[in-house]
């Protein structure tokens, strides 16, 4: 099939000529994402064949966090100048690669550097990703729900399909993986055109100073969400298992928050597109508060309609957060991608141990609760957001990820 014939497909699929490169956006996003949570599935079996303790389990996860997470911002802002194409596929190539080979490394030390790798290729990626889905010319809230979206569902299905292809063939056919990984990405990388490089303005610390405080807030909103996204999502098969449900109940209820959350991201992206960022974030963080105390104080059926309307709400702002940083920072979109998606997540992330101790003190419900109601103060906060923030089209240039004729 020619390269022509491949654009054409490509165009029918990805419909709305804005948004072709958000959707192989998401596709990546799922890809990099759904690989990457392998480890959480076979982690059992990574402990088993190294023969390694649960402190060495733990490190091993945490050197992944750590570089996926803290790397974004510095690779954002180098793809920022340089380029985003390399980091777009050469991020998710390196993740998919160690996830793939993971059982082939010699000994507990080689894997750790590869876990390091694979962390820094999803730190790579992500910025690169964000900044070359929301600069295609379409609406940019629309073009970052989608790209959120992909992620969220790669990395809830990742898991369930790795558990299911290992049962079926073993860890030494895993290796096998890579074929796919390798096929998608190919294609992704014949349909995505290089960017230009930038003047030096793109740096780091040229970002303009009057607008980083409107940064800072967006970005402490940000993390004020993850911590408690990564908080239910670690304790919520805990806290059902404590009620008295099976593991496979939790593992499907936990499918549903992380599903209806990319729904959420949807909506509220495409929303924000029509009524502004600002009313958005704040209205949709208020509107998750009560779901999450209704889950949390309630049981049965009821408790899994008001967990999946609490992660509709709370991961409504989610991409809407990043397009208001890209509306703000046009010049920075990598940089302030990586803020926003990487030092927000990584800071939540390691934040969820002090709340599994809460919970070791108070109980997990009332630890939870009190998580919760960290979403008050960042919904406040969501409207301390300056006003002018309908989105702002990024029409002027030709878009950089649009199929190579």
């Amino acid at each position: 099939m020619s390269k022509n014939c491949i654009s054409r497909v490509y165009l029918c699929a990805m419909g709305k000529e804005g948004l072709r490169g958000a959707w192989l956006a998401a596709v990546l996003h799922g890809l990099n994402d759904g690989y990457g949570n392998f480890l959480s599935t076979l982690m059992p079996l990574v402990k088993e064949s190294f023969g390694l303790s649960l402190g060495m389990v733990g490190l091993l996860g945490s050197v992944r966090m750590v570089a996926a997470s803290f790397g974004q911002p510095i690779a954002g802002n180098v793809a920022d100048r340089f380029g985003y194409r390399a980091f777009f596929i050469f991020g998710p190539a390196l993740t998919c690669a160690v996830m793939s080979f993971l059982f082939r490394f010699p000994g507990f030390w080689a894997l750790g550097a590869a876990l390091f790798l694979a962390g820094l290729g999803t730190a790579a990626f992500h910025p690169a990703g964000a900044a070359l889905a929301g600069s295609g010319g379409g609406s940019r809230g629309t073009a970052m729900s989608i790209f959120i979206a992909g992620g969220t569902v790669g990395a809830a299905l990742g898991p369930l399909f790795v558990g299911w292809f290992v049962e079926r063939y073993g860890v030494g056919h895993l290796e096998w993986l890579f074929i796919p990984a390798v096929a998608v990405l190919a294609i992704s990388f014949s349909l995505t055109r290089p960017t230009a490089s930038k003047p030096p303005e793109a740096r780091l610390f040229s970002l303009p100073r009057e607008k980083l405080w409107v940064l800072g807030l967006l970005w402490g909103i940000a993390m004020m969400r993850a911590l408690v996204g990564i908080s239910y999502r670690t304790f919520l098969t805990v806290l059902l298992r404590e009620r008295g449900l099976s593991v496979a109940m939790g593992g499907a209820a936990l499918a549903l928050f992380s599903l209806s959350g990319a729904l959420g991201g949807i909506a509220g992206g495409r929303l924000s597109d029509r009524v502004g960022r600002r009313y958005v974030i704040g209205s949709s963080l208020l509107a998750a508060i009560p779901f999450l105390f209704s889950f949390l104080y309630s049981d049965g059926t009821l408790s899994l309609v008001t967990l999946a309307l609490a992660g509709f709400f709370l991961m409504a702002s989610n991409p809407v957060s990043i397009a208001y940083a890209q509306d703000l920072f046009p010049g920075h979109q990598g940089t302030v991608s990586g803020i926003l998606l990487g030092l927000s997540w990584g800071l939540g992330a390691l934040m969820a141990p002090l709340v599994g101790h809460l919970g070791d003190l108070l109980g997990l419900t009332n630890a939870l609760s009190i998580v919760t109601a960290a979403i008050l103060p960042a919904a406040a906060a969501a409207f301390f957001l300056p006003r002018g923030d309908r989105p702002i089209p990024s029409r002027s240039a030709p878009s950089a990820q649009e199929p190579a004729p």
